[in-house]
């Protein structure tokens, strides 16, 4: 079987159409031509037939007019996924690999996870990325294995193309620990291009993660993906959410805590300039009982951008003794930059520890800025000074010292 995969590979060049064009017997033979299983097949041709039939979700505050998809061309192989990994750890049972590899090497691990946390037939953009994702990487850590050093995944736009669909797939067994890192990349493009992410997390029992998400696409990219984090007994996750980048990002996000006592704190910073569109929805869902979860987002937006919040925390009907906290901060540089929080709260439980969420927007306090200003800073340096101070919980949270020092050079050139 693997020689009839490389055949294919070496001697068989399939390409798409547009999405316009595209069929669901041209998905399948793409997907055959790659030595991809039944299955996998199956699964991308009901995700397209999906999308085919699908009327476009109806977000209020994501505003995709500009995006014109029809002349958009996937590609039919992976083109920008570039592993970081110390590749002794395989000798400990740690899989760290494209997906694409893992499908032919581990299926049946993979066709055991993919998919399942992540509805794919939830709305069009999701079975759309289910269907045509070829970037991606698979990450597995054994029972009690605990990984030192971050392992990266950069999901990069090649140069001409107009669409990636990356998919991180990462399984943690009882009693590990490990440091995810996914960052997302591109230059500036004169076309509308289309990132449609995927990531799905399950954090075994007693496990923990600290898993980043860091976007920094270029302008004119269009970010609409999804990501979920499941934790089971006990088990905890350490997230961060980076966006500076883009055209328009519109993020479904949610940590769901299945397991008693599993937990999350979770950081976010977003920074909206001058035409961006980002949108983040996060949610913190409680099922199992005795959780504990806090969500501490920032936002800055300048010039005439645009940055919303729609965050919610869900305590299921079973769920026990649940202790969460929700909130958002948002600050104006500008008059017309703008910021919408709507943070929620829905309770299907009388058995609650505690639960609340907050928000702020506003101006940069002229009094603040005053009393800067009298021990002899400069107004562009106050401001810089505060921004970063705002956004300092979420850049402190990542192990990685040259994705800090990147991320607070693009945040600087932004102020």
């Amino acid at each position: 079987m693997p020689a009839k995969n490389e055949k294919y590979d070496t001697m068989v060049q399939h390409t798409f159409s547009t999405l316009a064009e595209i069929t669901s017997e041209q998905i399948a033979e793409v997907a055959r031509a790659a030595g991809e299983p039944a299955w996998l097949v199956e699964q991308r041709v009901t995700a397209w037939d999906f999308f085919a039939q699908a009327l476009p979700p109806e977000w209020r505050r994501t505003d995709l007019t500009k995006l014109q998809p029809e002349g958009i061309t996937p590609q039919t192989n992976p083109q920008g996924t570039i592993l970081d990994w110390d590749s002794s750890l395989a000798q400990r049972g740690v899989m760290f690999m494209t997906l694409k590899d893992a499908v032919r090497s581990h299926e049946s691990q993979v066709r055991e996870r993919l998919g399942t946390l992540i509805d794919a037939l939830s709305h069009k953009f999701s079975a759309l990325r289910a269907a045509l994702w070829q970037d991606g990487v698979f990450l597995y850590v054994p029972k009690n294995v605990e990984v030192e050093l971050p392992l990266r995944v950069r999901y990069k736009l090649s140069d001409g193309s107009r669409s990636i669909f990356p998919y991180s797939l990462v399984v943690l067994e009882r009693g590990a620990r490990v440091t995810f890192i996914e960052e997302f990349m591109s230059q500036d493009a004169a076309e509308s291009c289309l990132a449609g992410p995927t990531t799905e997390i399950f954090v075994g029992e007693g496990s923990a993660i600290r898993f980043v998400s860091a976007q920094q696409w270029g302008k004119g990219m269009y970010h609409i993906g999804s990501q979920l984090i499941n934790l089971e007994r006990d088990a905890h996750a350490e997230w961060v959410s980076i966006a500076l980048g883009g055209q328009v990002q519109h993020i479904e996000a949610e940590a769901r805590m299945q397991g008693d006592g599993s937990g999350i704190t979770w950081y976010g910073a977003t920074f909206a300039g001058d035409d961006q569109q980002l949108l983040t929805a996060p949610w913190l869902r409680h099922a199992g009982s005795n959780n504990e979860s806090h969500m501490d987002f920032k936002t800055v937006v300048t010039g005439s951008g645009y940055s919303v919040f729609d965050g919610m925390i869900k305590i299921e009907h079973e769920s026990r003794a649940a202790s969460t906290r929700l909130e958002e901060h948002a600050v104006h540089l500008t008059p017309k930059a703008r910021n919408d929080s709507i943070p929620g709260l829905r309770i299907d439980t009388n058995d609650v520890a505690k639960a609340g969420h907050a928000s702020t927007s506003g101006q940069v306090d002229e009094e603040q800025l005053f009393y800067m200003r009298t021990r002899g800073i400069k107004p562009d340096e106050a401001k810089r000074m505060i921004v970063m101070g705002l956004f300092e919980p979420a850049i402190d949270a990542i192990p990685v010292e040259d994705l800090r020092e990147t991320l607070i050079a693009a945040i600087e050139g932004k102020i």
